[in-house]
């Protein structure tokens, strides 16, 4: 028997990106290299947050762009729907980074880890950039 998923009216899955595997806080501040991971992502979620071009990147931009990378790589899903420009400018370069400089990292533990960047996120924010702006304080460059 095929497994069904929930979808919306447009056939589209409809996904609780909340339940995501992620790494506690106290794992995350333990392993260097796992706090490198998360010091990357924070920073390119910066650099499209306060690149000071004229496309307004929010919390809710971030958000959407970690959601992208939950469809590809944790629900395996090769055709993503990246919405408007800032969408896909922001998953270009994210795409970059990995790429380049998170490489040898288990696709499992890049999940895990923009999973628990995803929860923060989800706390801090209030609809505008103040999550962006929080890690802007550590992770910006």
């Amino acid at each position: 028997m095929e497994k069904s998923t929930a979808c919306d009216h447009t056939r589209v899955p409809v996904r609780n990106y909340r339940n995501v595997p992620r790494y506690e806080t106290q794992t995350l501040s333990r392993s260097p290299e796992l706090e490198f991971i998360a010091s990357t992502i924070e920073s390119t979620l910066c650099r499209l947050g306060f690149s000071g071009l004229d496309e307004t990147f929010m919390d809710q931009d971030a958000a959407r762009l970690l959601e992208l990378f939950f469809d590809q790589y944790h629900f395996n899903d090769t055709d993503l729907e990246l919405g408007d420009r800032v969408h896909e400018k922001g998953y270009m370069l994210l795409s970059e980074v990995i790429e380049e400089d998170l490489s040898d990292i288990p696709k499992v533990d890049l999940v895990r880890v923009m999973s628990s960047i995803y929860a923060a996120l989800q706390r801090r924010t209030k609809g505008g950039d103040e999550y962006l702006r929080f890690i802007n304080e550590y992770s910006g460059e």
